[in-house]
């Protein structure tokens, strides 16, 4: 990996760092190089962009992971909002009609991540 990680600029190899840090799932450097495919379609090129939107990855690419997101978000959103609305609405719900505008869901090698929209 030394001459491939050699061979990108020092704002990729930080990124790449940040990226082996907070992912469990990237693992190589052709799941890398994908990843920051990836990571460009979402205007993301820094380590310090990766840090400010990546917000989770989760194993599989099933509904499941959709539903634990947001439960996982809704936990994390307890008391910013009513808990009637928390209560009355599906996972698909609540993603479909609010968390969606404020993330990027992305599947990559089987595997789903998050992104912030605004960061």
């Amino acid at each position: 990996m030394s001459n491939w990680y050699q061979s990108k600029s020092l704002i990729v190899q930080d990124l790449v760092d940040i990226i082996c840090k907070k992912t469990c799932f990237v693992v190589d450097q052709n799941d890398i190089d994908g990843f920051l495919v990836i990571l460009s379609s979402y205007d993301i090129s820094t380590a310090k962009q990766f840090l400010d939107s990546f917000f989770a990855e989760y194993e599989g690419d099933e509904g499941v992971v959709l539903e634990q997101f947001v439960k996982d978000w809704c936990a994390l959103a307890k008391g910013c909002l009513p808990r009637k609305l928390l209560k009355q609405r599906s996972p698909e719900q609540l993603w479909q009609e609010m968390i969606q505008f404020d993330f990027d869901k992305t599947v990559f090698n089987g595997n789903t991540y998050f992104f912030k929209k605004h960061f």
